[in-house]
């Protein structure tokens, strides 16, 4: 099984580091859906139950907020999903490891609520540097390389989009 769980995080790896080369939210939401099942089996098949939960309600929230596509959603949505985040960590909670796929989660949640698509990135170098941690006490190696990828691709589109746009 611990073969398989790396499997299904090289998929899922592939999977995210197309969505951050994604300039429009609606694409990105998409493709991070099914990274986040991916990742959702492999931390199941570790038995790191609250990346696994965590993941689940990533997927969750992406396809709720991907239902609106020109319109703000709403803020009751973004509570909710915070809320389930908070209330799954606690079902799952392990030790203050644990927490960290939560508060990642929960800071990228509210960074693709707003619709600046450069907090978005900078959120998720954040979030990687939580991940990369559990990644380590996990076991989950190549979801390790796959955050550190991940980490480099939002460092990539940062300044892809951000960073070389404002000097042009």
């Amino acid at each position: 099984m611990f073969i398989f769980a790396q499997i299904l995080g090289a998929i899922a790896l592939l999977i995210l580091v197309l969505s951050f080369q994604k300039n429009e939210k609606q694409s990105l939401l998409k493709y991070q859906i099914g990274s986040s099942i991916f990742f959702a089996a492999q931390y199941l098949f570790l038995q790191a139950y609250t990346g696994c939960l965590m993941n689940l309600t990533c997927a969750l929230r992406n396809i709720l907020f991907k239902k609106y596509d020109k319109e703000k959603v709403p803020i009751y949505l973004l509570i909710f999903i915070v809320f389930i985040m908070l209330i799954l960590s606690l079902f799952s909670y392990t030790g203050p490891i644990s927490l960290l796929p939560c508060i990642a989660c929960i800071l990228y949640t509210i960074s693709i609520w707003q619709s600046n698509l450069k907090v978005t990135r900078i959120v998720e170098v954040i979030s990687c540097s939580l991940y990369i941690i559990y990644n380590i006490k996990v076991l989950a190696y190549v979801g390790l390389v796959s955050t550190m990828i991940e980490l480099i691709s939002a460092l990539i589109a940062i300044y892809r989009f951000d960073i070389k746009k404002d000097y042009k």
